[in-house]
């Protein structure tokens, strides 16, 4: 099955704040996956990561064969996100 998100010790530090703390995932295609949290656990920030709206302090990730820090690019042009009033991402 074809991995279409994959990340490896993801991190987002902002000064003190430590945002998203070493998340690893693997979702395949067609697998159905959600974020879910209360306010301030780092799934808007997981989210604009993997869509290359922001990088990773730490960790790496890949989107559809996509490094997000190298292919920032082609992550935004492969990837729809709604920001703000809802968390959505389309792969």
């Amino acid at each position: 099955m074809e991995t279409v998100v994959s990340t490896v010790d993801l991190t987002k530090r902002y000064v003190a704040l430590l945002a998203v703390d070493h998340i690893n995932l693997k979702i395949n295609h067609g697998d159905f996956f959600g974020l879910l949290g209360p306010n301030g656990a780092g799934k808007t920030t997981t989210v604009r990561m993997l869509s290359g709206l922001t990088k990773p302090s730490e960790g790496k990730a890949v989107v559809l064969g996509f490094d997000i820090v190298h292919g920032t690019i082609e992550v935004k042009e492969k990837v729809g996100v709604v920001p703000k009033s809802q968390t959505f991402m389309r792969i």
